[in-house]
């Protein structure tokens, strides 16, 4: 009897463990946080395995008061990266369920969480229970979310009156993405569709540079969440209307660029 206890404490154990390993002294050890909203979707075997599994680490939405605590991006986060670039429903939860089975940098559509959480750890779970709870998390509705920069005041400034000195390869990467938005792509919308997979792609690059630190990574990760809507509104876009609207939104984003760095 005592051996079949070990097994079932085993797996939370090695979550607890894994989601403190980067926070230091931030959180004490034994103390374990799980933020549910207020308005809670059907009672489904999924939800309950996601409340379980997943709430350990990362909160439903982001709450500028506890920024310091937090262990994982929210939920909501994680949908709003996937779920542009995967609206179908079956491939929402291929791609999240193999990130699950196993994290790697070169497959995440966050690099900024990546940069600041560190790797997500592949963790002990069944591909079954991963897919359901996958599955919720595309149909979950988040309700409003807090306006986290503004929040956090998350704003570009310059450095100490100075602009902020990136490498060459940065700023080729930058001048590469202005040159793709200035040409206009093809009148079919799978092609904007690509266009702001490409920007992404790019601006991932930049953002996973690991040669940045302190206040200039933080300064290229305020000016990179400041269009990230706009990419995934891009991505996602389904008229020709509105993907011109973001492209046009970040076109401008991007004129501004060289205000701050150089």
């Amino acid at each position: 009897m005592m051996m079949r206890y070990k097994f079932i404490i085993l797996p939370v154990v090695l979550i607890l463990l894994a989601c403190n390993a980067e926070k230091g002294n931030k959180q004490s050890s034994g103390q374990t946080t799980v933020e549910v909203a207020s308005t809670k979707p059907v009672n489904t075997e999924g939800y309950e395995l996601m409340r379980q599994k997943c709430l350990i680490c990362h909160m439903e939405k982001p709450d500028p008061a506890k920024r310091e605590n937090m262990l994982a991006p929210p939920m909501v986060k994680v949908q709003e990266h996937y779920k542009p670039s995967f609206p179908d429903k079956q491939a929402f939860v291929d791609v999240i369920t193999k990130w699950v089975l196993n994290p790697a940098e070169e497959n995440t559509r966050m690099p900024g969480a990546v940069r600041r959480f560190k790797l997500m750890p592949k963790l002990p779970y069944e591909e079954s229970e991963i897919r359901q709870i996958a599955a919720v998390l595309y149909d979950y509705d988040f309700g409003r979310m807090p306006d986290m920069h503004g929040a956090m005041k998350m704003e570009l400034s310059l450095n100490k009156g100075q602009k902020w000195q990136l490498n060459p390869q940065t700023l080729r990467v930058i001048e590469e993405i202005k040159r793709e938005l200035a040409a206009p792509p093809a009148e079919d919308i799978a092609s904007w569709n690509q266009l702001g997979r490409d920007i992404f792609s790019r601006a991932k690059t930049i953002l996973m540079d690991k040669s940045y630190s302190g206040d200039l990574y933080q300064q290229l990760h305020n000016f990179f969440g400041g269009i990230e809507g706009h990419m995934h509104l891009l991505i996602a876009a389904r008229d020709i209307k509105n993907a011109r609207k973001q492209r046009d939104a970040l076109i401008k984003k991007f004129e501004s660029f060289g205000n701050y760095f150089e």
